[in-house]
């Protein structure tokens, strides 16, 4: 199968010991993975043996586009980075925005790997055809955003650049990449990129990507700009109920690149002192509150709090819930002023959040400890520091986002991934929201009735039962078909603000259409598939990356589990929705407020789950037939000689 349209058509290699750069077609791997996650998962499988760590020289760290990156017509901002993380000792990713996957694209590739390890500092300049390794030890010690400028006023302003701060120098486990427009990468990665004395990677690019089919796409495109009803004021404001303590005459949007989403709710913020960057949903207002108690007003600190974790390239997630039991440990008297160096009498000042990132990024003290992460870090400090962290913070050292007790089908996204599978937990999550506003609020205009939430469980995920949640029933279908549908999305890669189009105010019966996606790939890439045949693509990439996780120690139904607190600690309500009430049978309004995860029907919902995959019910692992179904042979032979198939 030779794809048409939508490819660079090459993938650049760079081997950091050596020096060495390579290219290789796009098509040894698009055929069956189509790119982004896909083609990344499988480069991995290929090269990256289950036994190395994250530290390991010949640990891959791969930049992926999909063929709707900087497709002209159809431009698309994300992309997405792989590697074995530091955070989960194995396979993970993250996805980001801004413009520099296309000017990737845009340069002549649809990725690039880099392995081995520079012996000093080195960044990448990449610029069509011209690539080099460059000496960085000028920039050595400074934060990714000063990184970041540095090289735009070296190289130019049209130079998108990706870099790390300090944190990743240092190899802090939780270490965020920052490109521009403040995009950030999670997993650890920027600690592998530390690991390899890799600082930052500049790419300019010009090249026009063309689809097969341009007419094709602008009238897909025209047709998505019909059904997207964006994410309206209501739901922004459920979702970040602390934007009202910002001064929002501060913010404007600050879209990624040529964004086809009319109601993306990404904003930048500019402080009074002029400095800017984004500032917008979930870990961008993780110290307002704190800030506005401790100063008794409105004002930038929280801002340069969120710009400070950029800039040392720290992740907010993880930095939120470590935050929380600091101030337990504090209170508790585990840890105090003289034993730390932190200012604890002084939480909410910019001062104390500036001393903390600063110890965890340099590993200075107490920071050293708290660079391991804060599960690990609870380990060190002992059993009564591990108390006071066991209730509310997950696998991923992050708060438990849009868990399982309250939509129970994402206790299979959870229980399945390495890492927050934020993609998978919004495509019930956004749409559960919506409906709660309609429900509660009872707007102007009225939004996701009950009756369109079924009729779009119904379409997207199988059946009614999937917007039932009073029952376990339904809920297997639904996560599966979220999770294949995920993966395509994924591999193409399109943006998860706008996709999958579920919801659409323009339909006579509100409901969206979930064949455009394939629509969209087959007028890029000239190859006609259908929605199944797209679906079945993210079921092999999900598959393969299954397959990866099971070689490097993920031990099937064992390790498919929850935290404990989701059976233990009833839940207290949820975001925007104290009374966690969602549909329940016939549509009927029901609250999950105080309830928890029924351990039992949990485990026959794996049951269903596995027969669905055509795994192996008993052990949660693959089966030979599946995967050769798949076009996954070769895995299939791998882990049959390696005694890992059912």
């Amino acid at each position: 199968m030779n794809y048409k349209g939508g490819y660079a058509g090459n993938i650049l290699r760079i081997n950091l010991t050596n020096k060495e750069i390579d290219r290789l077609p796009t098509g040894n791997y698009s055929p069956l993975f189509l790119g982004g996650r896909g083609i990344a998962a499988k480069i991995y499988w290929d090269e990256v043996p289950p036994d190395i760590t994250p530290f390991d020289p010949e640990n891959r760290l791969i930049f992926i586009t999909g063929p709707v990156s900087a497709t002209t017509g159809f431009c698309g901002s994300r992309w997405q980075i792989c590697g074995k993380s530091p955070v989960h000792d194995m396979f993970s990713y993250c996805n980001m925005g801004g413009n520099w996957g296309g000017r990737l694209k845009m340069a002549g590739y649809d990725g690039l790997v880099v392995y081995g390890s520079s012996d000093k500092p080195v960044y990448l300049w990449i610029s069509n055809d011209e690539v080099e390794i460059r000496p960085a030890d000028k920039l050595v010690g400074k934060g990714a955003i000063d990184c970041r400028e540095e090289l735009n006023e070296e190289l130019g302003k049209d130079v998108c650049v990706v870099a790390i701060g300090q944190a990743g120098e240092n190899r802090v486990r939780f270490a965020n990449l920052i490109g521009d427009k403040d995009s950030s990468g999670s997993s650890g990665l920027a600690a592998v990129m530390g690991s390899k004395n890799l600082k930052a990677i500049a790419v300019r690019g010009k090249q026009k990507v063309m689809p097969a089919g341009l007419e094709r796409v602008k009238h897909i495109r025209k047709r998505a700009l019909s059904l997207m009803s964006g994410l309206d004021e209501e739901y922004v404001s459920a979702v970040a109920p602390h934007r009202e303590l910002v001064p929002q005459d501060r913010t404007k949007k600050d879209i990624c690149y040529s964004c086809i989403g009319h109601k993306c709710i990404r904003r930048k913020y500019r402080s009074e002192a002029g400095n800017q960057g984004k500032f917008m949903c979930g870990s961008s207002f993780y110290y307002i509150v704190r800030a506005n108690r401790y100063y008794g007003e409105v004002n930038d600190v929280p801002f340069e709090a969120n710009k400070l974790c950029d800039n040392y390239g720290l992740d907010t997630h993880v930095v939120e819930p470590m935050l929380m039991w600091l101030i337990r440990c504090y209170k508790a008297g585990i840890l105090t002023e003289d034993t730390t160096g932190l200012p604890f009498s002084k939480i909410g000042s910019l001062e104390f959040i500036d001393t903390l990132l600063r110890k965890i990024s340099l590993r200075e003290g107490i920071g050293d400890i708290l660079a391991e992460g804060p599960k690990k870090a609870a380990e060190a400090l002992g059993s009564e520091a591990q108390e006071l962290i066991s209730d509310y913070i997950n696998k991923n050292d992050q708060l438990p986002f849009y868990g399982a007790r309250m939509y129970i089908t994402t206790g299979l996204f959870y229980a399945m991934e390495p890492r927050l599978p934020i993609q998978q937990l919004h495509e019930i999550s956004t749409l559960a929201m919506r409906w709660a506003i309609n429900e509660l609020q009872k707007p102007e205009k009225e939004g996701v009735t009950t009756d369109t939430f079924r009729a779009i469980a119904k379409r997207f995920w199988g059946s009614e039962l999937g917007a039932d949640f009073s029952t376990y029933d339904g809920k297997a279908l639904a996560a599966a078909k979220i999770q294949d549908r995920q993966y395509a999305k994924e591999s193409l890669i399109l943006c998860d603000f706008n996709w999958p189009i579920m919801y659409a105010d323009s339909t006579e019966d509100n409901v969206g259409d979930p064949t455009l996606e394939n629509q969209l790939c087959s007028a890029v890439t000239g190859i006609d598939v259908d929605e199944e045949g797209l679906n079945r693509i993210g079921e092999r990439v999900f598959n393969l990356q299954r397959a990866i996780l099971i070689r490097e120690g993920w031990d099937g139904r064992k390790n498919d589990t929850l935290d404990e607190f989701d059976y233990t600690s009833p839940l207290k309500g949820d975001i925007g929705n104290p009374e966690s009430l969602l549909p329940g049978k016939d549509g009927e309004n029901f609250s999950r407020k105080g309830l928890v995860i029924d351990h039992e029907k949990f485990e026959k919902m794996k049951d269903e789950y596995y027969d669905i995959r055509g795994w192996d019910v008993q052990t949660g692992l693959q089966k030979k037939k599946r995967l050769e179904e798949l076009g996954l042979e070769d895995v299939a032979r791998t882990l049959s000689e390696e005694n890992l198939l059912s």
